[in-house]
């Protein structure tokens, strides 16, 4: 039992260097692409397009409904504790801005783009067409993890502001439809409680959990075993390994936020 926890540590330690010099790697080969003047932006558009617009629907309607089920549970229990709801907006609007925003839509996003990323690079990986990049003195982080980071990065941060948006909209058509709540009401109640620093909380959020995605996903996929078999395990992997980082880092940065 002591040996297999022991190899448990060793592995979790070994997975987690290697997640950290691939991230150093890439912060490095973007540097050394912005100074030189060759940053891939073609590749860069291509995946932001992939990782957000691709994304924008799927989420846009979770988050939709997410909006309309917070509303709903707030009136209830508040109604039901403290025969109130009227900061029903303000709690709603709070939760999604601070927590539920970034945090589902980056979980969505490692479900569809970090399973693809590690999918596409194990597939490359045990087709040998890394190998063939290196060979063409073309650096793979750079071509590869850098572009995928950025539009992570980008899809991350919009999609978590336009999903709040319309998250907050359909709580207010909600309210306004079964509460008795004019939306006038329920936007003036949300920006009474609501701050920058709540904003600044969940744009940073969504810089890291998108930081999170492509370099833990990238690390799957080029350390894949080979086979079909291998592909997928690192494709279920990397949507695994990335959705507990997500969560892990919301809690330090909320505690860094507001428990300080």
């Amino acid at each position: 039992m002591i040996e297999s926890l022991g190899a448990t540590v060793l592995r979790g330690m070994s997975h987690s260097s290697r997640t950290l010099r691939l991230f150093v790697d890439s912060g490095e080969a973007m540097s050394r692409s912005l100074i030189r003047g060759r940053f891939r932006f073609q590749q860069t558009m291509l995946q932001c397009y992939a990782a957000g617009a691709e994304s924008l629907p799927v989420i846009t309607l979770a988050l939709a409904f997410i909006g309309v089920m917070l509303t709903i549970e707030f009136s209830y229990h508040m109604k039901l504790v403290i025969r109130e709801d009227s900061l029903v907006p303000a709690f709603a609007a709070v939760l999604m801005v601070r927590e539920l925003g970034p945090v589902v839509v980056c979980l969505l996003l490692a479900s569809r783009v970090g399973a693809g990323i590690a999918a596409e690079l194990g597939t490359m990986r045990v087709t040998d067409q890394i190998d063939a990049l290196r060979i063409l003195s073309i650096d793979p982080i750079d071509f590869l993890i850098v572009p995928r980071w950025v539009g992570c990065v980008f899809a991350a941060t919009v999609l978590s502001i336009l999903s709040v948006a319309v998250a907050l909209v359909a709580g207010a058509l909600i309210a306004s439809t079964k509460l008795g709540y004019l939306p006038s009401e329920f936007f003036n109640s949300m920006f009474t409680f609501m701050h920058i620093r709540d904003l600044a909380s969940c744009l940073i959020k969504a810089g890291i959990f998108g930081t999170i995605i492509p370099i833990v996903a990238s690390r799957h996929g080029l350390s894949c075993r080979p086979g079909a078999q291998g592909v997928g395990d690192a494709a279920t992997a990397a949507v695994v390994e990335s959705s507990v980082l997500i969560i892990i880092a919301d809690f330090f940065v909320t505690y860094g936020f507001y428990a300080l």
